[in-house]
């Protein structure tokens, strides 16, 4: 069976397709619905998960409820609702906010497949089925340090990035250029392409910036060159950051990638911010499954940080149908196809 895989300024639109070189900004995009917008923020305000901003995800239809005050968002998989994560909702009336998405559902006659939820009771007392299926990798930030000996490799990492002069920066109109080329190059690699529901695309980048809960940050050389970039989205009310989208270029430094996430850490850190999400990691579900998505090294690149682990959910109506579940979970993360996933790494 395959594996869950549960998560996780203004710029221009970021091709795929493009050539090097080309820029972020080379052609205007359709202005982002506000609608999408106003579900970006209120993800940001009222998420408590690292799943939580995917909410506002382009290809994801959203039901809101309580009168706009809470809302889902899920991904239509033959007669399957895949619901990224819990209701977003105000903590003091999540029980109503499940009760009228459930309800909107049964109305649509769609099956709801919730994706990484953070605890298994409410679903429980409304008889579905619950496992676990993934972890969330979590920093508090208060007392983050690269001291001691969990986070030697780290440490490490940051000493050798600024000996040959990396430095981290956040986005600026003038690095759009190089942030395309970065991606196209580090696509280039990707032979199944890139997945989708509770992780974004390159191509939503710059909707995402425009929501005002998301920020882009970047590893460049002392020439300028960019050789790594990502981008963190907002949950907790301004005070949780959840990574997203990471592109490095294909012959960056080694210490590339981890002096980024090192230093944007210590930059969050340092202004206030209480929680960071390296994401979450999936169960390992055996060789295909990895082979969909490499979890176990995923999970050993992100225990270099030395986070906490905290379990997510899948919640199912009856445990009959999990296997079908997690076959439309499979699809909804591949867009291209499963077939085509299986050539990730293959």
């Amino acid at each position: 069976m395959t594996t869950l895989l549960p998560h996780a300024g203004t710029v221009g639109p970021i091709s795929s397709t493009a050539p090097t070189g080309s820029s972020l900004d080379a052609s205007p995009p359709a202005r982002r619905p506000e609608r999408l917008r106003t579900h970006a923020q209120l993800a940001a305000q009222l998420g408590s998960t690292g799943v939580a901003p995917f909410l506002a995800a382009a290809d994801l239809e959203v039901v809101e409820v309580l009168d706009g005050r809470g809302a889902a968002a899920y991904l239509r998989c033959g007669r399957w609702a895949v619901t990224a994560g819990d209701v977003v909702a105000p903590s003091a009336l999540s029980d109503a906010a499940l009760d009228q998405y459930l309800s909107q559902l049964r109305a649509l006659r769609l099956r709801p497949a919730f994706v990484a939820v953070a605890d298994p009771a409410p679903y429980q007392e409304r008889g579905f089925a619950t496992s676990e299926v993934a972890d969330e990798a979590l920093l508090d930030l208060g007392t983050f340090s690269l001291a001691g000996k969990p986070r030697a490799g780290i440490r490490h990492a940051v000493a050798s990035a600024r000996r040959i002069g990396l430095t981290v920066r956040a986005y600026e109109p003038a690095h759009a250029a190089q942030l395309a080329e970065v991606s196209y190059q580090w696509l280039r690699t990707k032979r199944g392409g890139e997945m989708g529901f509770t992780l974004s695309r390159h191509a939503e980048v710059l909707d995402q910036l425009m929501d005002g809960a998301t920020d882009l940050w970047s590893a460049a050389g002392p020439d300028g060159t960019v050789w790594a970039w990502c981008t963190w989205r907002h949950y907790r009310n301004g005070e949780a950051r959840v990574i997203d989208v990471m592109r490095r270029r294909p012959d960056a430094p080694n210490p590339a990638m981890d002096f980024l996430l090192a230093a944007t850490l210590e930059n969050y850190r340092d202004a206030g911010v209480t929680l960071a999400s390296l994401a979450s990691v999936p169960r390992s579900h055996g060789g295909l499954g990895e082979r969909i998505y490499p979890t176990r090294s995923l999970r050993a690149y992100k225990q270099k940080f030395a986070p906490r682990w905290e379990p997510r959910w899948l919640a199912v109506p009856k445990r009959r149908q999990e296997p079908f579940a997690q076959l439309a979970i499979a699809r909804a993360y591949c867009p291209n196809g499963l077939l085509s996933a299986l050539r990730r790494n293959g």
